[in-house]
């Protein structure tokens, strides 16, 4: 029965397609949250990442400080996923032990920090954070073993794709509400012989279609995907409706098209690969699908309507973003300033304890909402969404994360919490925290009050000899893995690797800014 405060604004709606997950999020940048800047004078690449859905940082273990492990995935990726200074970003042998004695020396700042960093760890920002960045771990992995190791590929889908994937179709579409318009709409441009466009201007008043090329690899939805790429189609064609998980209906008709050949063997195996992908991707997304609905199955969300409308009106102006607006996220996003979006104390305290919605016999009130965002922030949907339609894209983005709580607490269940993946995954988070509470201490100890102009003078005059103390220090629980480390080769790009659609964009933590040795003196040779 329905709770009957809730009654009036309920939402049936389904998980979305299952959008695969990457890393990161915020923590509020108080002053033990400080981490230095470097200036940067480069072309910087931001790259986003959507096809590795899990953490993975295993590989061979090529350092071990006391309990503390790097593996050689993470150690590549702390590298090669961020910026690195100017001191060390280029791959050669001398630069690359740099690398290397900058993450060894955040586990000895962290293992410092152990014993006197109750100020960070006793903080509930920072817990929270912590356990959502455990958790979206965990999903990442059930992700990968529930549903994209389920995956088996027919050799003859790939090669039926693999015809396709140098395809790009130039497309007009319209875009309605209603399933029976757009049908309707199909209908009649099939028994006029006529063209969307003539039917639009007809029936809708629609003087202009928009279009758009789309090809294999752009970025759409896979029902998209699924209406498109399936069987050649042909000049005029109808396709659609195609329905959208903003719940509207796309009928798109095909202007031309265009095929980008591969010759070469290196490209035919690299787009072969590409296919295979994003085939598992397809697969995978509709076995996780069917997991989460069976998770959801018989939950309902039921909105209280008044106090949701108050919410969604103080969060609008956070989450609708100028062109401006958003290259200042970005900023952020890079130099880990990033806050949990929250509307002003002053305005949010008015309704903190009333009621906000009800599912599954729980009741949640507003202050239960801002509590979960700091584990696990809102992901829309919809890249651009204007004040018409925040409503209903905020409604959304509040049911997909209860559904990510409910998938987290099965999580929870078959153990994923205690995979070492996801173990390392949260050390690497932890430790990187708790150097830079270290190193802001030390800083502030000595009186030092760091500009991003003068870090290299800190770092040499400051930073290198403490560093070569805790290097004596810990020197009989240091061993390193010479022999896999020279076989290791960086790309000398400079990066900032981003994964979208999921609560933690950012893939590993920013370089740590704590040392400009080349020296491998210290610790022993892994055995």
């Amino acid at each position: 029965m329905s709770h009957p405060k809730f009654s009036k604004f309920k939402s049936n709606v389904a998980p979305p397609p299952f959008k695969r997950e990457g890393a990161y999020g915020r923590v509020n940048a108080n002053r033990m949250f400080r981490i230095s800047m470097f200036v940067l004078i480069i072309t910087l690449s931001i790259i986003t990442c959507s096809k590795k859905q899990q953490p993975e940082l295993t590989g061979e273990v090529l350092a071990k400080i006391g309990d503390r492990t790097i593996t050689t995935d993470e150690f590549i990726r702390r590298a090669e996923y961020t910026i690195r200074p100017p001191y060390c970003n280029r791959d050669d042998y001398i630069e690359r032990k740099i690398v290397l004695n900058s993450i060894i020396a955040e586990k000895l700042m962290a293992l410092e920090a152990t014993d006197s960093a109750d100020e960070l760890t006793q903080n509930e920002q920072y817990q929270n954070y912590i356990t959502g960045r455990k958790e979206q771990a965990m999903r990442q992995m059930l992700y990968q073993k529930l549903a994209v190791e389920k995956v088996k590929l027919d050799t003859s889908e790939i090669k039926q794709a693999f015809k396709l994937a140098g395809r790009t179709y130039e497309l007009k579409f319209c875009n309605l509400k209603d399933r029976g318009i757009t049908e309707k709409l199909k209908t009649d441009v099939l028994q006029a012989g006529s063209n969307l466009t003539d039917m639009c201007q007809q029936h809708l008043g629609i003087d202009e279609l928009p279009t758009r090329g789309v090809g294999w690899d752009s970025k759409h939805e896979e029902a998209i995907q699924e209406a498109l790429f399936i069987a050649p189609l042909k000049v005029g064609q109808l396709v659609g409706p195609v329905e959208t998980e903003d719940g509207h209906f796309l009928l798109m008709e095909v202007s031309g098209w265009t095929d980008r050949p591969v010759i070469t063997e290196t490209a035919v195996q690299r787009r072969w690969n590409d296919v295979k992908e994003s085939l598992t991707a397809k697969h995978a997304g509709q076995i996780f699908r069917e997991y989460a609905a069976g998770v959801m199955r018989g939950k309902r969300v039921e909105f209280n309507r008044d106090i949701f409308l108050k919410l969604a009106e103080m969060f609008a102006p956070i989450y609708i973003k100028t062109p401006e607006d958003k290259k200042e996220s970005l900023n952020n996003l890079f130099w880990k300033n990033e806050t949990t979006p929250t509307p002003p104390a002053e305005n949010i305290d008015q309704i903190i304890d009333q009621p906000l919605l009800h599912i599954d016999g729980y009741i949640w009130t507003v202050r239960d909402l801002e509590s979960e965002l700091e584990r696990r922030p809102l992901v829309f949907r919809e890249r651009r969404i204007s004040k018409q339609d925040f409503p209903e894209q905020f409604k959304l983005a509040i049911v997909d994360l209860i559904r990510d709580k409910y998938i987290t607490q099965d999580a929870y269940k078959k153990g994923y919490d205690q995979l070492p993946v996801v173990q390392h995954n949260v050390a690497m988070w932890q430790d990187n925290m708790l150097a830079s509470f270290q190193r802001t201490k030390y800083l502030n100890a000595r009186g030092i009050v760091e500009t991003s102009n003068d870090y290299i003078n800190v770092i040499e005059n400051v930073l290198n000899p403490y560093i070569d103390s805790l290097q004596t220090k810990y020197a009989d629980t240091i061993e390193i893995d010479t022999d896999a480390f020279e076989k290791i080769k960086l790309t000398h790009i400079d990066m900032f690797v981003l994964q979208k659609n999921v609560p933690f964009e950012v893939i590993v933590p920013l370089f740590p800014l704590l040392t400009t040795d080349n020296r491998l003196d210290y610790g022993r040779k892994m055995n």
